[in-house]
């Protein structure tokens, strides 16, 4: 199986899913969400994990090209970034992610993208 498509079916419905949680549950994610920033070892291995994800999908799926694959990896790249800004800047990263956490709307709406992309990415994963 292409790593495209083994990523696509792995991470499009863990994006559906993660998504429909936050509409069935929002006042458990959003307090969820806020505790979470302000437990610093937490924070700290979710950058661990960011980092490490990042990095085994830049090594497997480094691919720029002009169709819907280079979304993968720009997925491992923004993880991989993400994950550096969470160990080195534990404070600024906090900081950040407090302003999408603060209003339920927000919420929401990143909700309803991640939804709209993890069923894309699941319909390119499970297509072929």
């Amino acid at each position: 199986m292409e790593t495209s498509i083994l990523l696509a079916r792995l991470i499009g419905p863990l994006f559906v899913v993660v998504s429909i949680g936050v509409f069935l549950n929002q006042k458990h994610y959003a307090k969820m969400a806020e505790t979470f920033i302000k437990n610093a070892e937490l924070y700290y291995f979710s950058g661990v994990i960011a980092f490490v994800t990042g990095m085994v999908i830049i090594i497997f799926h480094n691919s720029w090209v002009a169709d819907w694959r280079v979304v993968i990896t720009i997925i491992g790249w923004v993880s991989f970034i993400k994950g550096i800004v969470r160990i080195l800047f534990p404070n600024a990263g906090a900081n950040y992610a407090t302003k999408f956490t603060g209003s339920r709307i927000t919420l929401y709406v990143l909700a309803f993208l991640l939804l709209i992309f993890g069923g894309w990415l699941s319909y390119k994963g499970f297509q072929f």
